[in-house]
């Protein structure tokens, strides 16, 4: 058995992720990881107190408040009940994952409790922190990220954000390499789904990350059978839509002028009742692979 960590920064997003990963997936982490010691913003850490007022200059206020909604629902240590969704807390108790938090996943301490577990492989989804050495030589199967795009297009902060303003017709999922440059790694898997147009940023979040689930697992199959995953080297050169970091005040407004919103009141009932947020158009477009698309629930 391959033996995985998975890190992220505890936000609603990353815990359906995470939920869906493992009661949907089957999917166990030997351990996760979650970012601590504030939000990082232009090469700066803050405490949720003070990045508070830099959003409201920065962004606004509808930004700022999804911003916070999300980072709430994320870190309260109770979930939702009769099998709604579950707190990392509590899925650490269900399902025996030790939970840890770190405000430096590359650092000396946490790498040594990651070689103490004997980590074969290191995954990340929404995650705040740039990974470095020695962390990213300490797996014998590397780092890998799930990134909600189809790279090269769309790296950087906010794929889904940057998908929605330019009106792309899919979104797309991407299981690749980590490496020291940001979503430049190779790709192992990608697949996409069609958008309607009508959902929330929150929802087009929950969707791309859970369709990464069946990439993953086809990975780790691969791995656990002895096989070489298919990989394939991406040229970030040649992306459609290149790298981009938090959104602009103008990038703002031309998103809600165009009717775009980040979420909605039934989006987080969805969450909390644990609906399986699999998108039935979700269909493998990697190259290089043959077998077919599962879902988050296969």
């Amino acid at each position: 058995m391959i033996r995985f960590a998975y890190g992220c920064i505890p936000s609603i997003m990353s815990l359906a992720f995470a939920n869906t990963l493992v009661r949907r997936g089957g999917l166990v982490p030997t351990s996760i990881l979650l970012s601590a010691g504030g939000l990082r913003f232009q090469k700066k850490r803050y405490t949720p107190a003070q990045v508070l007022p830099v959003f409201l200059r920065q962004f606004g206020a509808r930004f700022t408040g999804y911003n916070v909604l999300a980072g709430l629902g994320g870190s309260l240590p109770f979930g939702a009940p009769r099998g709604g969704l579950m707190s990392f807390q509590q899925l650490s108790r269900a399902y025996g994952i030790p939970l840890r938090v770190s405000d430096d996943f590359s650092g000396e301490e946490t790498v040594e409790a990651l070689r103490a577990q004997q980590v074969d492989l290191f995954v990340t989804s929404m995650c705040d922190q740039i990974l470095r050495e020695p962390l990213l030589g300490l797996p014998r199967h590397g780092c890998l990220n799930l990134h909600p795009s189809l790279l090269p297009d769309f790296r950087g902060v906010d794929s889904i954000f940057q998908a929605m303003l330019h009106g792309v017709p899919e979104i797309g999922t991407t299981l690749h390499r980590t490496t020291a440059r940001i979503d430049a790694g190779d790709v192992h898997g990608q697949s996409a789904f069609t958008r309607t147009g009508a959902e929330s940023h929150l929802a087009l979040t929950v969707k791309a990350t859970a369709a990464g689930v069946p990439l993953l697992a086809r990975h780790l199959e691969a791995l656990e059978q002895g096989r070489t995953p298919p990989s394939l080297a991406i040229d970030v050169t040649r992306a459609r839509f290149p790298y981009r970091s938090w959104p602009t005040r103008e990038e703002l407004e031309r998103f809600h002028a165009a009717g775009q919103v980040f979420w909605r009141a039934e989006d987080f009932r969805r969450l909390l009742r644990f609906e399986d947020p699999t998108d039935p158009t979700t269909r493998d477009v990697f190259p290089v692979a043959k077998a077919p698309l599962g879902t988050a629930a296969s």
